[in-house]
């Protein structure tokens, strides 16, 4: 759990601004609730000296510092490259010097590194899968602290990036901040249940809420539905302005339970159509239901425990704190949600 610069401030991120997130953090309550990471993405490269080693352009001054300030405030840093020669916005990429750049990372105090396919062509000497093996290799050879790697590759990760040592693999291209974005990596993701686990998981990328795209029950849906798949929750919007609304929605400490239960379930769909999809989730106690209307138009649904194998005569509706006696109609509204919880 966290947050990432990318969708609020593309490249175009700084040693100031990243502090004025990590306080906001601080200060609005989501480091309470479990958000700890503050992952710079691209835009942070400067160059290569003539021993190879990568520093940071001038608006970052000093990464060392940099990380000891999160780290000082009970957060956690996380930086961003590319496999290939260049990143994704031309800046300068770890393809050669994985091993430097490693160790340059770790130096810094670095929690995370995402790894990201860019300006990599197939016809290249090394595959996909050989050139995250060796950033692997380069971390988990060196680090004196657990760091997560993030990968952001194309040739279906899931099969192949978790005994390369990779905890998170990306499922789909970025995301976009529309409702129809977020349900087809929804619908990607609920063929992947089985490659999730306690040391990996399946990444729908980052969440949108607060961007502006959708409405609050389309964000009330996308929190929900990426809490279920057990995805990470990483935030990538600017801190310093959230609404309230948005910042409820990304801090319900009974909706963070659920994604971080310790049996660390990736939901599976229950029942799939085009006006309404059913989830369940098995948790370390009980059981987590999302009921989800994909309709542009509110709809009545009747829920009954019993029609999924589960034996409770009542649910708590985790969103509202409802408790209701089952079965029990629920009227969800467009685009929205219900989200059970029951023992």
């Amino acid at each position: 759990m966290g947050w990432n610069s990318w969708y609020a401030f593309s490249d175009k991120s700084s040693d100031s601004l990243i502090r004025q997130q990590a306080d906001a953090m601080l200060a609005n309550g989501m480091h309470q609730v479990g958000y700890e990471y503050v992952n710079i993405d691209d835009g942070w490269e400067g160059e290569r000296d003539a021993q190879g080693v990568l520093h940071p352009n001038t608006n970052f001054p000093d990464m060392k510092a940099l990380g000891g300030y999160l780290h000082s405030r009970g957060l956690k840093f996380g930086i961003y490259t590319s496999m290939g020669p260049e990143t994704c916005t031309g800046h300068v990429g770890s393809y050669g010097h994985e091993e430097q750049d490693a160790q340059t990372f770790l130096d810094w105090g670095v929690d995370l590194v995402k790894y990201d396919l860019c300006a990599f062509h197939p016809a290249d000497v090394m595959t996909e899968e050989a050139l995250v093996h060796k950033m692997s290799v380069a971390l988990r050879s060196k680090e004196t602290h657990p760091v997560v790697l993030s990968i952001v590759v194309l040739q279906k990760p899931w099969s192949w990036a978790p005994p390369l040592g990779v905890n998170m693999w990306r499922i789909s291209l970025d995301a976009l901040d529309n409702y129809d974005n977020m349900m087809q990596i929804v619908d990607l993701d609920a063929r992947l249940a089985s490659y999730a686990s306690k040391t990996g998981w399946n990444d729908p990328d980052l969440l949108q809420v607060g961007g502006g795209g959708m409405t609050s029950d389309e964000y009330r849906t996308h929190m929900t539905l990426w809490v279920m798949l057990a995805a990470p929750l990483l935030s990538s919007t600017d801190l310093t302005s959230i609404s309230p609304s948005d910042l409820e929605t990304l801090t319900n400490p009974d909706v963070i339970a659920i994604n971080q239960d310790i049996a660390v379930h990736q939901a599976n769909r229950v029942s799939h159509s085009p006006d309404l999809d059913v989830w369940i989730k098995s948790l370390a106690s009980g059981w987590a239901v999302a009921i989800v209307n994909r309709r542009a138009q509110s709809t009545t649904y009747m829920f009954d425990a019993k029609d999924l194998g589960i034996r409770a005569r009542q649910a708590s509706e985790v969103w509202t704190k409802q408790t209701v006696a089952l079965p029990y109609a629920f009227v969800i509204p467009a685009h929205g949600c219900v989200l059970l919880k029951m023992r």
